[in-house]
């Protein structure tokens, strides 16, 4: 999962570094696997001592979760309150759209393939996977809808809040991310796709929506 470089004038060297083992970490655990991937190696790509990476990440687990946060928050899904502003339905369409850009990420499609190959050797790794890639995506936006249903745009109970988020997300991706695991396509068209989200979130917004 290769991170974007930020290139900022003045910042720390120990924010540049963190940056160049999560970059090394990342290209690493996509090459060789969690088992595969070792922190000397990661130092070593990063172009650091094995002492600086312990000095941000506390053992491997740590640089994998790091990883995984860093992938999801850069689409957004640390929190979601940008789309607070827009109007309801193109807030919802927003916010799918940055979901079907993470799920079709090449390097997101390549670290489910990883995660699903190491999963019953290292039932810790899928573990922390999921809590930090699949599940952080939804608690964002149950956070979300549940902020509207405060303020009077839908209606959603709050035992049905998360199931709400996964019925928005998983639907929004539908069969093209299957296709896509698969090797059947290789992308998916944008107006496909803004087609099948624009279906998806008008189907959501009958159900939830209060006129």
């Amino acid at each position: 999962m290769q991170l974007t470089e930020i290139t900022r004038p003045g910042r720390p060297k120990s924010e540049q570094k963190a940056e160049a083992i999560l970059r090394a970490a990342s290209t690493l655990f996509l090459e060789k696997g969690f088992q595969g991937t070792s922190m000397d190696a990661v130092a070593q790509r990063a172009g650091v001592s094995k002492q600086t990476v312990y000095s941000h990440y506390a053992n491997k687990e740590e640089l994998f979760k790091a990883c995984i946060c860093a992938k999801v928050s850069g689409y957004g899904f640390d929190e979601t309150s940008y789309a607070a502003e827009q109007g309801l339905r193109d807030a919802l369409l927003h916010i799918t759209h940055r979901f079907v850009d993470l799920l079709f990420d090449p390097e997101v499609i390549a670290m489910h393939r990883v995660v699903m190959a190491e999963a019953k050797s290292q039932p810790r790794i899928a573990a922390l996977f999921f809590e930090n890639g699949p599940r952080q995506t939804k608690t964002a936006v149950s956070a979300f809808l549940r902020d509207q249903v405060a303020k009077g745009s839908l209606r959603i109970p709050e035992e049905r809040m998360f199931y709400a988020s996964v019925q928005l997300l998983s639907t929004s991706v539908g069969m093209h991310q299957l296709e896509l695991w698969l090797g059947l396509r290789e992308s998916v068209e944008e107006d496909e796709l803004n087609r099948h989200l624009e279906r998806v979130v008008d189907d959501f917004l009958v159900l939830y929506l209060i006129e």
